[in-house]
């Protein structure tokens, strides 16, 4: 973790492994924030569980491993070259721009990711049609890169980028998987197909996140957002799912909790069939 602290309890500053106060399940331990050359804290846009993404002198966007001793964490950014290499360019996928020195550099997208958008917004200034766009837009992107043999692993609001035309496009490769490589990404809880934790992910998978992140587009928050994780994942296991009845694309979402699609593109044409 890069600082000195977890929900305020003091990680000592050794540089080696401690148990999480919060989580006696993980392991953390201090760093300090360090920025590639070129690169300042003014520079900062967003940061994960492994890597960070900073803007550039030349406006790209670099991404890199805020822990420059994690092999894993410069592993997923391999994975991550590799498979949109793979991919070349596509307009519901953030445009790559090859590998920096210190990472991987990608177009900016200037209206952030989906989930900022939204929740940074009245609700009644993105309409009904924007978010119907944005649905057929990521269903289009989830069936892009299934046609070409990848499974995203993690699709949710903050994966959906937005360009200056408040289009869609799909990023963050790092976890995904693609013949034999694989990130080891898992989707969040509300995200998550119920199944064995130690499956691969698969085009299901992949569809029943989907849907919830199309709930999001319709609703503004995640499926079971006033729920507690344990409770989410005894519903989803039960098929048990929130009332999607009053918003736009309901039945699609629903389609996906229940596993009712094969593909990605039937996502599409559902989509589009409700705005003949």
């Amino acid at each position: 973790m890069p600082s000195s602290s977890c929900n305020n309890i003091t990680i000592p500053k050794d540089g080696k492994y401690h148990v999480d106060p919060s989580n006696p399940m993980h392991m953390v331990r201090y760093l300090e924030a360090w920025y590639p050359p070129g690169v300042s804290e003014k520079d900062f846009l967003w940061g994960g569980n492994t890597a960070q993404l900073a803007l550039l002198a030349d406006n790209t966007v670099l991404k890199y491993a805020w822990d420059r001793d994690d092999g894993r964490a410069k592993n997923c950014l391999e994975v991550e070259h590799s498979i949109l290499s793979a991919l070349g360019d596509h307009e519901r996928i953030i445009k790559y721009l090859g590998k920096h020195e210190y990472g991987l550099r990608f177009k900016f997208a200037a209206n952030g990711d989906v989930r900022r958008y939204l929740t940074s917004r009245n609700p009644s200034e993105s309409s009904e049609q924007l978010r119907r766009k944005w649905a057929k837009q990521a269903a289009e992107a989830v069936a892009f890169i299934h046609s070409e043999g990848v499974i995203h692993c993690d699709i949710h609001p903050n994966n959906f980028l937005l360009d200056e035309n408040l289009d869609i496009q799909l990023c963050d490769f790092a976890g995904s998987v693609f013949g034999h490589l694989d990130g080891g990404a898992m989707e969040s809880i509300r995200f998550f197909l119920p199944r064995d934790p130690m499956t691969t992910p698969d085009i299901k998978s992949d569809l029943f996140a989907l849907g919830s992140t199309i709930y999001f587009l319709m609703s503004d928050r995640e499926p079971y957002s006033n729920l507690i994780e344990e409770e989410v994942t005894a519903r989803y296991s039960r098929m048990e799912f929130p009332d999607i009845r009053r918003y736009p694309c309901g039945r699609v979402i629903e389609a996906c909790w229940k596993g009712d699609y094969r593909s990605a593109q039937e996502v599409v044409e559902s989509i589009l069939a409700l705005s003949d």
